[in-house]
């Protein structure tokens, strides 16, 4: 039997009648006594439940330790503060905390260089702020390897760069024995004598070229506070452990993201072990420069182009990157080819030779090369 509406409007009781609606309150503020005097062990006496329970925030005001620390912007002559980016502090090292051969170690600043401010923000961020491996991911010559190459020239940071292959195996990374006169003598392998010099920053560069099992061999040393077994160096245990020197971090840098490539188009990279992604605590995808970023970096790379050369061949470069994402181009125009493209144009006095010599060739597909020419046109008109 449905019940009318008016059935819920009050309740019988013994002392005549309530509505429903004080009846709930009722309810709601004894719940909250009873709550409060169960978290603080005493009777709280009568409490308004119009007044909501104080609710613990998210995150306690602490001041982070930044003594001799700079801000990031400071030491980036292209820095804008009005993109209202972190200007994150930052640890730039005395040198004379190395010797001479990790002083050689140490990038020069390009002055031409303009880097994308907020991937620089966010790798300075995980590099000073946390002690976990990082991930640069993006499209190929968009800046990946050039932007940590860049932050430890203006830190004063020792660089150590791998390049791998799908050749590699872990004694190269680790170290191997060699024998000779009739003794065995142990060599370091490149990770092994990196992770020795204090404050150095590793790149792992197009990382997913080694077998999973090659990258898994680092496992344990990509740990917060973990370290390097060579297990296959004699002695004893505590000859085979080596400890990172201070302030050691990890990078990796790939066009993928260590999932393996469905497009086809970075061939020799392979998907890695899901445990030693795990490892990598941050994830920073890497993208081109804005139009006038681009422009003002290349005017200064070639100061015998003209604005409108440098202006339309970044157009140009956008055109194609956004058909390169929609899947028009099979091939995307980086900033390596767009350096090609403007520096054959000088030589040869001729945008459209110099085009092709640096990006038309590398298609197989005509009606890819005719889209480009196109993009052309639209960038500079017929007439150039």
């Amino acid at each position: 039997m449905i019940k009318s509406p008016e059935f819920y409007s009050t309740i019988a009781t013994a002392g005549g009648s309530v509505s429903a609606a004080d009846k709930i309150m009722a309810d709601v503020k004894a719940k909250i006594k009873a709550n409060k005097e169960k978290v603080s062990g005493e009777d709280t006496g009568d409490t308004d439940a119009s007044i909501p329970a104080a609710v613990e925030p998210l995150f306690t005001h602490t001041d982070s330790a930044t003594s001799g620390k700079v801000s990031l912007s400071s030491l980036v002559p292209s820095w804008d503060k009005r993109r209202k980016i972190p200007d994150v502090r930052v640890t730039v090292c005395d040198i004379s905390l190395f010797d001479e051969s990790q002083k050689a170690r140490i990038p020069k600043v390009n002055p031409h260089y303009m880097p994308n401010q907020e991937a620089l923000s966010q790798l300075a961020y995980a590099i000073e702020s946390t002690a976990m491996p990082s991930l640069l991911t993006g499209k190929p010559s968009v800046g990946k390897s050039s932007l940590v190459e860049y932050y430890c020239a203006i830190t004063g940071r020792p660089f150590y760069r791998f390049n791998y292959n799908g050749t590699m195996d872990a004694s190269s990374l680790l170290g191997t024995q060699s024998a000779s006169g009739g003794s065995t003598h142990w060599h370091d392998g490149l990770i092994t004598e990196a992770i020795k010099c204090p404050h150095a920053i590793l790149l792992h560069d197009e990382w997913t070229f080694a077998p999973a099992e090659v990258i898994a061999a680092m496992q344990y040393l990509l740990e917060v506070n973990g370290k390097l077994v060579l297990a296959d160096k004699p002695g004893t245990v505590e000859d085979k452990i080596v400890y990172p020197a201070s302030n050691v971090r990890m990078v990796f840098a790939d066009n993928t993201r260590g999932n393996g490539d469905v497009t086809g188009r970075f061939v020799g990279t392979q998907p890695q072990n899901s445990a030693t992604i795990d490892r990598i605590g941050t994830f920073i995808e890497v993208k081109f420069l804005s139009e006038n970023d681009e422009v003002k970096m290349l005017k200064a790379m070639y100061p015998d182009a003209t604005d409108r050369l440098v202006t339309n061949c970044v157009k140009v470069a956008n055109l194609c990157r956004k058909a390169f994402d929609d899947g028009q181009l099979t091939t995307v125009m980086s900033l390596r080819v767009l350096c090609s493209w403007i520096q054959h144009s000088l030589n040869l006095r001729d945008i459209d030779k110099g085009l092709e010599l640096a990006f038309l060739n590398r298609f197989d597909s005509e009606g890819e090369r005719l889209a480009v020419k196109e993009f052309v046109t639209i960038a500079m008109g017929k007439s150039r």
